[in-house]
């Protein structure tokens, strides 16, 4: 284990863990068997739990441990609602940018192609995510970029798309428009279409 970033690093582990079913919703992670096996104090353990909780990942119950949450239909609706918000502004902010070179979102939907072909729902999900936030990153907009990696992307848009059933493909090419407004539409026709995108999967039964 690298100890630059340690607590940062952890938690990173305990997300993908998390993502890919590893640990699963209602599941205690103790903090003791989580440092043995990492080999580190339970510090930066209890450092990376408390960032999970601010996300909403995991809840600490006093006297009781720390348990992996449930994504609910209320916490996902609310996601969505902020995601669209925030995604509308950055894809404004980053048009020209990402007008002059739309590569990263092209790889990106090339990698979710790839991902419903072969029907692995995660490769998706990693590489929806990756399309996403390369808009946001192109906005370079610090406090923008910062709320949007705080809502954990990645795993609330793996439970919606194990709990709704989407077809894969659809998922895949429903970025198809994003990008076709990158590369020949306006800034707010970008930011529309971000904020539908999003207003979609909010409106989809997550129960």
């Amino acid at each position: 284990m690298d100890y630059a970033n340690l607590p940062e690093r952890l938690q990173a582990v305990i997300t993908e863990r998390i993502i890919d079913g590893t640990y699963t919703p209602g599941e205690r992670l103790v903090e003791l068997q989580l440092a043995k096996e990492f080999g580190v104090s339970q510090a930066p353990v209890r450092e990376a739990l408390r960032t999970l909780a601010a996300m909403r990942l995991v809840e600490i119950r006093p006297r009781r441990g720390t348990f992996v949450r449930a994504a609910s239909h209320d916490d996902l609706a609310e996601v969505y609602l902020v995601r669209g918000a925030l995604e509308r502004a950055a894809g404004i902010a980053a048009y020209a940018d990402v007008h002059r070179d739309p590569s990263a979102l092209e790889a990106a939907l090339t990698d979710m192609r790839a991902g419903a072909e072969a029907d692995d729902t995660t490769r998706l999900v990693e590489a929806s995510t990756q399309f996403h936030r390369a808009i946001v990153l192109a906005s370079r907009n610090s406090i923008l970029i910062g709320i949007w990696d705080n809502l954990a992307i990645g795993v609330r848009t793996l439970a919606t798309v194990r709990r709704t059933g989407l077809d894969l493909h659809q998922a895949a090419e429903a970025h198809v428009p994003i990008l076709e407004a990158f590369r020949s539409g306006t800034p707010e026709s970008v930011g529309r279409l971000l904020e539908e995108h999003q207003q979609h999967y909010l409106r989809l039964p997550h129960d």
